[in-house]
């Protein structure tokens, strides 16, 4: 039993240990399960978002490649309209020309031509053309030959180059401009043909990218200058003289061949100096012009349902964090109770294990004491024929006869056997007294067991009582205490006899019923009535006088027998005796 509690308290003890264990990882688990979700969905909305500003901007880079293309092709048909007419100048003619072609161009807001001077000489939308000088614009200093050759030149396929948005000096609108120089023989300037393209179609394309205020879209030179920007800056047009400034990273990418080319193919990670949003953006090249595309998402905006998903992320983990910290640890309280009360059982159970060896051996005393009498007066019978025949021998040996000799021999002999016997009777007392407690069960015939404390039994039942025995070999044997089994038995004895004080019979007999062995103490006594019968196991009860009994015979066999597997059963009726039958278990053979 105590083996028993000890372990169920090391095992308490072990869960304690893992419930500790639990209750940590129910706090770092779901924490570090929701930190590695949070931030691998937010690296994926972020490479989303790198991937669609370069496939976007690819795109763009693509249709405004066609556009320029379109442009140049335009001012193909223009100049060789002039080489077909140099000579024949008539403006009305050369209006009705630029004209149709600027129907046929949805993109274009005006086309006109410039002379060598700077001067407008016609006009699509004007006729005649308002005397107007542009020779000091960029798009028309950079259409030249010198332009081309300078460093850093913004001339692209054939000499177009892409002027800065300026406010028209004939029409008043804010326009972006396409240039390039017109040639009668190459080399030798004759002037500039210039396409002034339409802001409204340049936002209403842009538009159907369905882009938010952060995000933006934007034409940029090699110079790094901004051509164009959608959205606009807050109360600006989206191509605006005054926000013709440098972006950054332009800048940074334009200061080395490498960084050109690093731009072109990549993407850029960064805070516009424009209007200070942090934004992913992809830059790609317009093939044959020093022309870049930039798309570019805002940061903030890829992530805001990242940030959504990632409340309802904390929630959840939060929630399951406190379930599983709640569980956990009422789970350590609950086992750490159970470790206390298991501490707290195996200090009882200990303490009641040294109370019943302590009762066994006061159990044993008082049956000691039950002895002494019969022992005392079988001492003074055995004393009695020592002294008897020593002092027959004494006498006969004083006399001196001859045949006295025989005589004196028999004499010694018999105080001999008489000493024997006495010391016979002490070793078994003092064999009695001094077993050990608590040895392990060993398989006995009960038989066998009743024969060999046959001696005991009689001197504690005493001269008035009578005992029979029925006690037939071949049973089965039982697996007990030997020393538990033979204090047992004598304590039913010692019962019988003080409930026989005239005297009178004990029987003990042993036999099979079924699979249980059982041993009888039957007397003739005066019995007990149903109360009596009832109570007389209960620790501490007796119907002796007082100092005669301890009242912890019955309960400590019924112990013996309950602990070896088996029962105690009584019957009795007053004035009929009582009989009391410890039935054992039979051992397996």
């Amino acid at each position: 039993m105590l083996g028993g509690l000890g372990g169920s308290f090391r095992h308490a003890r072990s869960a304690s240990g893992l419930l500790r264990l639990l209750l940590v990882l129910s706090l770092v688990v779901p924490t570090a399960v929701f930190a590695f979700v949070t931030l691998q969905g937010r690296a994926l909305l972020l490479d989303n978002a790198t991937n669609r500003t370069t496939r976007m901007a690819e795109l763009l880079a693509q249709q405004a490649a066609a556009t320029f293309d379109g442009y140049n092709a335009a001012f193909s048909r223009i100049e060789e309209h002039l080489l077909h007419t140099e000579g024949q100048f008539q403006e009305n003619l050369l209006h009705e020309y630029l004209s149709d072609i600027d129907r046929d161009m949805r993109s274009v807001d005006s086309i006109a031509v410039v002379d060598e001077d700077g001067a407008a000489i016609a006009h699509s939308r004007y006729f005649p053309v308002p005397k107007t000088y542009v020779g000091d614009r960029d798009y028309i200093q950079n259409a030249t030959p010198a332009g081309r050759d300078r460093p850093g030149s913004i001339q692209g396929r054939e000499g177009m180059v892409i002027g800065l948005p300026v406010k028209s000096r004939i029409s008043g609108k804010t326009v972006l401009l396409a240039s390039r120089g017109r040639h009668d023989i190459p080399g030798a300037a004759h002037g500039t043909l210039v396409i002034s393209i339409s802001q409204q179609y340049f936002e209403e394309f842009y538009r159907t990218l369905a882009l938010t205020k952060s995000d933006r879209v934007a034409l940029i030179r090699s110079d790094t200058r901004v051509l164009a920007q959608i959205p606009a800056v807050p109360g600006r047009p989206s191509i605006d003289p005054e926000q013709t400034g440098t972006l950054g990273p332009i800048t940074t990418a334009a200061a080395s061949e490498v960084g050109i080319r690093q731009l072109t193919d990549g993407t850029i990670d960064y805070v516009s100096p424009v209007d200070g949003a942090r934004r992913i953006s992809g830059f790609r090249k317009v093939e044959g012009y020093p022309i870049y595309v930039e798309v570019g998402f805002a940061v903030d905006n890829v992530l805001a349902p990242w940030r959504n998903q990632a409340l309802i992320n904390l929630a959840i983990a939060a929630i399951a964090t406190l379930l599983l910290f709640s569980v956990a640890r009422m789970a350590l309280v609950k086992s750490r109770d159970e470790a206390a009360m298991q501490a707290l059982l195996l200090a009882e159970e200990h303490q009641r294990l040294e109370a019943e060896s302590a009762l066994r051996q006061a159990q044993k005393m008082e049956a000691l004491g039950q002895l002494t009498g019969g022992i005392a007066h079988d001492f003074n019978n055995m004393l009695n024929i020592v002294l008897v025949n020593l002092e027959l021998a004494a006498k006969r040996l004083t006399d001196r006869k001859p045949d006295d000799l025989d005589r004196v021999d028999g004499y010694v002999r018999g105080a001999a056997q008489g000493a024997e016997r006495g010391v016979a009777l002490t070793r078994r007392l003092l064999a009695f007294a001094h077993r050990q407690e608590d040895e392990d069960p060993v398989v006995v015939q009960a038989s066998d067991l009743v024969v060999g404390v046959l001696d005991l039994l009689g001197q504690a039942a005493g001269s008035k009582v009578r005992i029979t025995l029925d006690t037939p070999r071949g049973l089965h044997p039982v697996r007990v205490d030997p020393n538990e089994l033979e204090t047992a038995l004598l304590n039913l004895v010692v019962n019988a006899r003080d409930a026989m004080p005239a005297g009178g019979r004990v029987h003990v007999s042993v036999r099979e019923e079924g699979r249980m062995v059982v041993l009888s103490v039957k007397d003739t006594g005066h019995g007990m009535d149903a109360e009596m019968l009832k109570r007389a196991t209960e620790p501490f009860f007796t119907t002796k006088e007082s100092g005669k009994g301890s009242g912890l015979g019955l309960s400590m066999v019924e112990r013996f027998a309950i602990h070896s597997g088996g029962s105690l059963r009584l019957e009795s009726q007053p004035g009929s005796g009582t009989t009391a039958e410890i039935r054992l278990p039979a051992a397996s053979t």
